[in-house]
């Protein structure tokens, strides 16, 4: 009996042994991968007033891709060629503490931001840009087109951030920080909890659950694009001291813009889109019922509504 006991005992220590392997060879594989994929698009920026990583992808309209937290400069290539399509010249960033980009010890202001902003496009030879802000990517993008007006020819904001969001930090917003502190823990609750982490980052599950094939795979890759996470950290942190433009400075701009935010949006509140559409003069709010954030249930009309935004605004 003591035996047969010892045998189970032995088994079982095996199994676990061996998923542990497993579990391990496969992390190593997919963070290689990463790390590669961010490698391997990457291009740094450096200019007297610091430095800026980028990427690029297609040819036509220059667009300046600006991403939301947890991102960098391959969500923005990824943002950008879902809601856009290949007709642009996608010139992504990796803002403060992302990837390439480090976050200065001082200064690490969304004015400081637009200015090397600005210093990529003049280094790229592009004199007016279409400026894209995708949710954190709101005040920066913002902030360009207040500072630089005459190099922004058209603005979009989709699922933006417009307010100041450090004081008062949701539980959620809490949970994936803490998870997103280690490249493994984040990896890990991606392959087992991915529908309830989606719903911390502002997806629910209803509508992940009611998404198409492909809807399902665009609101997929936003998550494996936050991979690998420390890199990415620095930034993350630093997300709850930006400060945007006050609605009195917002008020000034004439640039177009379009806003597209989903009212069931949890991470970024519609309370965000409401606020720019009250003081952008020259702004049109496209609001859908659903869709989360990211609106990956609405990629269809997204491109269809910033086609033709973009037809009367810069052409």
């Amino acid at each position: 009996m003591k035996r047969i006991m010892l045998m189970g005992t032995g088994l079982v220590v095996l199994i676990l042994l061996s998923l542990v392997l497993s579990v391990t060879i496969q992390y190593a594989k997919e963070m290689d991968q990463a790390y590669q994929r961010v490698s391997e698009g990457s291009h740094i920026l450096i200019t007297e007033n610091g430095e800026i990583e980028y990427g690029i992808k297609g040819e036509g309209t220059p667009v300046l891709l600006i991403h939301g937290a947890g991102g960098g400069y391959d969500q923005g290539l990824l943002m950008g060629q879902a809601f856009l399509g290949n007709d642009y010249q996608l010139v992504a960033v990796s803002r403060f503490g992302y990837l390439g980009s480090p976050l200065p010890e001082e200064d690490a202001t969304v004015e400081q931001q637009a200015v090397l902003y600005a210093d990529l496009l003049k280094y790229l030879n592009i004199e007016e840009v279409i400026v894209f802000g995708v949710s954190a990517g709101g005040p920066s993008a913002m902030q360009f087109a207040h500072d630089y007006p005459e190099r922004t020819s058209a603005l979009i904001l989709a699922s933006a951030v417009s307010q100041f969001m450090g004081d008062d930090i949701p539980l959620s917003t809490k949970v994936v920080n803490t998870i997103q502190k280690s490249d493994f823990a984040y990896w890990l609750v991606l392959k087992t909890f991915r529908t309830q982490f989606l719903g911390f980052i502002g997806i629910p599950p209803e509508t992940y659950k009611a998404l198409s094939p492909d809807e399902k795979q665009f609101a997929d890759q936003m998550l494996e694009y936050m991979h690998p996470m420390s890199p990415r950290r620095p930034g993350n942190i630093h997300e709850g001291k930006i400060q945007p433009l006050s609605g009195e400075a917002m008020s000034g701009i004439q640039v177009p813009a379009i806003i597209l935010h989903a009212k069931d949006d949890t991470l970024v509140g519609y309370e965000h889109a409401a606020f720019y559409h009250a003081h952008l003069a020259n702004s049109q709010l496209v609001t859908f019922d659903s869709g989360g954030h990211g609106m990956a249930s609405e990629l269809k009309e997204i491109r269809n509504q910033i086609n033709a935004f973009l037809e009367t605004a810069v052409h």
